[in-house]
Parts: structure tokens; C-alpha cells; sequence
């Protein structure tokens, strides 16, 4: 189950939770139950695919036109909805071992309908979301705390993507439990390094990200790139990503600065990516706040180097050898670490830095991971 997940109307939307059950499908049957909603479509669309061991079933339903009843309504579809595709899954598995909840809330409130109907006796948790950050700061609510209090406390293990998140998460807020840390998913077959012989002249930079300033820190990214711009130095800038009022938000920054060498893409699809990765000297992320970053690791893997924050554990993964780690907000220290790419050759080890994330966050690693787990509570139980 989980809160976030891709849809035919959203294809980006949570997919490392995808790549989580892509990867544990290497080792056992998986099945996906999300629901959501969206004012993109006018009737119901139900979506079962099967690939290998992973089955979905995704139910998009229509955004009720009545607003001042719009939560009441979807609350009560929502549970319907879960209600029949749980009916659909025990019709055909009949049983179910264990679920893993991905990304606590809202999806938890729906848990009970599921775990009751396809009678799961244990579940554990990943949990993906950043709000739980006192620099997010969004863990807010009633209903939010009292249901992620209850579900935290009777999970058999919270797993979470840095030190950072668990420690916010066990000593801000109070939420104990049995915890762990795993990454995210990387594609290592497709996210690979290209010799560098390939890539032009002109020093290339990259940014992929949602571009929403309050995390990502646009504005500094784009105000760096227009000083050295205007101290004479040439270069491409190439920014992906963002979507409706934050890519036009990064769009009229850069236009109101007046920065000259950037384009702006856009959303790329996946496939596209490594392209992007392996042209690139570098990868530039000025993050006030991350869990994990997966645009880090991607990159590493196709042996580009990184200029990026501290921030979820990233110096424990990048030495001077991969990339250059700069205070949260300094962007004189940003500035600086481009342009030593900008002057200086960067030292190959290229596939180095592939082989540490095939080790630590393919597809392969992550999946027999988590089936290691779910393994152990079969012979416990037994």
C-alpha cells in the first residue's frame, strides 16, 4: 500500500515506491493496492498490470465538483474503493502474508479495510515523506499524529532513508519503533558511465529536481550561476524537472536575474535521463532538506561528479573523489565548488562511483534486502 504511487494521469508520482516493489519482486510475489484521485479524469479508471511477480491494481477516481463536501466524499470512496480491490486481491491470491506500507499518511487510515479482508497478521513501514524534518516542519494535524502514532508503534519495522529522517521521526516527534535504514532504488542498467571523451568543450552543469524553491533552493542555484556568468566564464546550465507554478517560478527567476546560459526542460522522461547524467561535468543540488535524493545517486552512477549540501547522509557516500559537500545555504561554498569544475579537469573514476551504488542501491541490493526481512518473520513464525 502506499500514498504515493504512479498513475496513467501522473507517471512520476512515487515512483521509487514502484522501484521498492519492482525490486522485491525479484524474490517473491508482490502485489500493489493504491487508490487515489484526480480532476483529470471524469470517470473511474481501474488499472491491473501484471509484470513477472509484481501485480498492480490502481484505481483513479474523478475529484467530487463539491468542494465545501469534497474530503467527506473522497474519505468515503476511498474506503469503498479499498474495500472492492481488497475483495479483487483475495480473489485472486487468497492470501497474504505481510503488507509494507509506503509513506504512512494518508494511506494508513484505509489499512484496517485491507488487512482485515485479506486477513494480514504483520506490516512493516517505509517511510519516504520529508514533513517529519523540523525544516519541512509539515507533521501537523490530529488525525495525522494519532494515525501515525498508532501505525509506527505496531509496525514490526520502520524503515527510512537516512540517519537524519529516523532521528527526527524517534526524538522530535516521539515516534518509537523498530527502526532501520535502506535507500532508494537506482537503475544501475541504465544509469551507467559513458567515456568522457564524448562530452563538448563548453563545461555542462545539471540540476534535476521539482524545482519547489523551499527545498531545492533554486533562487541560490540560479543566482551563483549568474555571478560566475557575469565574471566572463562560459558554460550550459541545464535544469529538469517542475511542474506548473514552480517550473514558471525558476523560469521567471532566471529571466528576472537575467541568466543567459540555462534551459530549462522541463519533465524528462526516465529512459532520457542517463543522457542527461553522462553529457554533464557535473550535478548541481543546493538543497535546504532531502531524505535520500535519488538524483544524487543516479548520477554517481553514471560516474558524473556532484556538487551538492550535507544533507541526508550524503557525506557518508561522497568523498572528494565524487563530488564536492557544501553548507546548507553558503553560496559563496557553492560557487567556489563550481568553478573548480569549471577551471579544473575532474579525475576519473567514473566507474568507481557506478560499482558503490550497484553494491549499495541496485535494484538487485535493495530487493533481496527487504525479501531478507520478510524472509526472517516466515521462519519466525513457523
Amino acid at each position: 500500500m502506499a500514498s504515493w504511487y504512479p498513475t496513467p494521469f501522473n507517471s512520476t508520482h512515487g515512483i521509487f515506491i514502484r522501484n521498492h516493489a519492482k525490486a522485491l519482486s525479484q524474490y517473491c510475489n508482490v502485489v500493489v493496492i493504491y487508490v487515489t484521485t484526480s480532476d483529470e479524469t471524469s470517470e473511474i479508471v481501474l488499472e491491473h498490470t501484471q509484470t513477472e511477480n509484481l501485480n498492480e491494481y490502481i484505481l483513479v477516481f474523478p475529484k467530487s465538483k463539491l468542494s465545501f463536501i469534497r474530503s467527506f466524499i473522497h474519505f468515503i470512496k476511498y474506503c469503498y474503493y479499498y474495500f472492492k480491490l481488497s475483495l479483487l486481491v483475495k480473489k485472486h491470491f487468497n492470501k497474504i502474508e505481510f503488507a509494507q506500507i509506503n509513506v504512512v499518511y494518508p494511506v494508513s487510515l484505509f489499512f484496517p479495510i485491507v488487512k482485515y479482508i485479506l486477513s494480514i497478521k504483520n506490516y512493516t513501514v517505509f517511510e519516504q515523506w520529508t514533513g517529519y524534518l523540523k525544516e519541512d516542519n509539515l507533521y501537523k494535524g490530529l488525525l495525522r499524529k494519532w494515525t501515525t502514532q498508532r501505525v509506527i508503534a505496531n509496525a514490526r519495522k520502520i524503515w527510512c532513508l537516512c540517519e537524519y529522517q529516523k532521528h527526527s521521526m524517534v526524538n522530535h516527534h516521539h515516534l518509537y519503533g523498530n527502526y532501520d535504514l535502506l535507500g532508494n532504488v537506482v537503475n544501475t542498467e541504465i544509469f551507467v558511465p559513458i567515456k568522457k571523451k564524448d562530452i563538448k568543450k563548453k563545461k555542462r552543469f545539471l540540476h534535476v529536481s521539482t524545482l519547489d524553491n523551499r527545498q531545492k533552493n533554486i533562487t541560490g542555484i540560479l543566482n551563483v550561476f549568474k555571478e560566475i556568468e557575469n565574471e566572463g566564464y562560459d558554460f550550459e546550465l541545464i535544469i529538469i524537472g517542475g511542474k506548473d507554478d514552480y517550473l514558471k517560478n525558476a523560469i521567471h527567476t532566471a529571466q528576472t536575474i537575467g541568466l543567459k546560459n540555462v534551459v530549462f526542460k522541463g519533465t524528462v522522461p526516465q529512459e532520457e535521463l542517463p543522457h542527461y547524467y553522462q553529457s554533464a561535468n557535473a550535478l548541481v543540488m543546493f538543497s535546504n532538506y532531502e531524505t535520500f535524493c535519488v538524483v544524487i545517486y543516479e548520477a554517481l552512477s553514471c560516474g558524473t561528479y556532484v556538487i551538492t549540501t550535507n544533507v541526508a547522509d550524503l557525506d557518508k557516500i561522497i568523498t572528494e573523489k565524487f563530488g564536492t559537500i557544501v553548507s546548507i545555504g553558503n553560496e559563496k561554498q557553492l560557487k567556489t565548488a563550481i568553478l573548480k569544475v569549471l577551471n579544473n579537469p575532474i579525475a576519473d573514476h567514473q566507474e568507481e562511483a557506478h560499482q558503490l551504488i550497484v553494491q549499495h542501491f541496485s535494484e538487485k541490493q535493495i530487493g533481496k534486502k527487504l525479501f531478507d526481512y520478510y524472509y526472517t518473520l516466515i521462519t519466525t513464525s513457523i
